[in-house]
């Protein structure tokens, strides 16, 4: 699984180069991100802008980021397309994490914190 990211403020910006958040990459994607917090990052924005489709597996991938930032830390999500809205409100982690519209949103968002 492919990475981009970028520093803005002090989010860190991560964005999956994956049409599929899902059980093929989710461990990856579980791993990247736990190796960020690691390095102490502590608010994150990941950009799902290339994604089109996340399942269990990587919804679980994200509840472990988040299980792994504690209190200590916070995520938003912003660029997601209707289907992982859909997906996210229907799970209610859209009231666990923040889904914005574009980065400058969750740089708000997470600047606020």
């Amino acid at each position: 699984m492919q990475f981009e990211e970028r520093q803005e403020q002090d989010v860190l910006i991560v964005r999956p180069l994956e049409r599929r958040l899902d059980a093929a990459v989710a461990q990856e994607f579980k791993l990247f991100m736990a190796e960020k917090v690691q390095a102490g990052h502590r608010v994150i924005a990941l950009d799902l802008g290339d994604v089109a489709f996340v399942d269990s597996s990587g919804l679980g991938g994200i509840i472990s980021l988040l299980k792994s930032l504690g209190d200590r830390g916070a995520i938003a999500v912003f660029g997601a397309d209707t289907n992982v809205r859909s997906l996210f409100r229907l799970t209610r982690m859209d009231r666990i994490v923040p889904m914005v519209a574009t980065v400058e949103e969750a740089v708000a968002e997470l600047t606020t914190v």
